[in-house]
């Protein structure tokens, strides 16, 4: 997989658009809103990954959480996550950097949110897993971190599962794709690599990397979004780790 090839696509004008439109137009979801709640104090010091346009850091201070950075390894997305909050005067810090390999001090923050499903935007179980690790290491001990993932075998993924396993099944899977659950698909913001777990893989990627699995439950399970929000995201499913004190 090149890896090049999947960040180019979020350096383009129209992903860096799509992602302003979501922090400006749609904002911080509900099923967001209800875990952040519950899982982190307003004076907390939270790290946002894979920040985008700062979607989720705009929500966040507006909920009185403001000891906020985000983090996204397009310089296009930080600059307009910057220029919005500028806009808004908000406090917020946002920075370039890359999850598989944070420039951050070891439990730095209290509670690290990775939103829509960015976690599997990075190619390679062994790439994931060393973002697992580096999320961990800078995260406190006794730290929650809230991400979230597709489930391909979620109902509302049927017709991926089945086309994938055939097309697996008979080695004529495109060749840029290493990993059963990669895919490449076309969206507003350009061809997109995202991969599709199923549960199973998530939990043994947490255990290998030194967290305790806390909850996981599908999106529509947590709250009931309206309609903007499903279409700019599919069906989800929500994780909470933590790490041991």
């Amino acid at each position: 997989m090149d890896t090049e090839k999947v960040r180019e696509t979020f350096r383009q004008p129209e992903a860096v658009e799509h992602y302003r439109r979501s922090a400006v137009d749609i904002g911080l979801w509900r099923s967001e809103e209800k875990l952040v709640r519950e899982l982190f104090l307003e004076q907390e010091t939270l790290l946002d990954l894979g920040c985008g346009a700062g979607r989720i850091c705009l929500g966040l201070w507006e909920l009185g959480y403001q000891h906020l950075l985000g983090v996204d390894y397009s310089p296009e997305m930080i600059g307009e996550a910057r220029r919005l909050a500028n806009r808004l005067e908000y406090g917020i810090a946002f920075r370039k950097g890359d999850a598989t390999g944070l420039e951050l001090d070891d439990g730095a923050f209290d509670g690290v949110i990775f939103g829509f499903n960015g976690l599997m935007q990075i190619p390679g179980r062994e790439r994931r897993r060393g973002a697992l690790a580096e999320i961990h290491r800078v995260l406190r001990p006794g730290g929650a971190f809230l991400f979230t993932t597709h489930d391909r075998e979620h109902r509302s993924f049927r017709a991926f599962l089945e086309t994938h396993q055939l097309l697996w099944s008979r080695g004529e899977q495109s060749p840029e794709l290493e990993e059963f659950g990669d895919n490449f698909f076309k969206a507003p913001e350009g061809q997109v690599f995202m991969h599709l777990p199923n549960r199973t893989e998530v939990l043994e990627d947490l255990a290998a990397c030194g967290w305790t699995h806390e909850f996981d439950a599908m999106r529509s399970e947590i709250a009931n979004e309206p309609a903007d929000v499903r279409e700019f995201s599919d069906e989800c499913r929500f994780w909470v780790a933590r790490k041991a004190d």
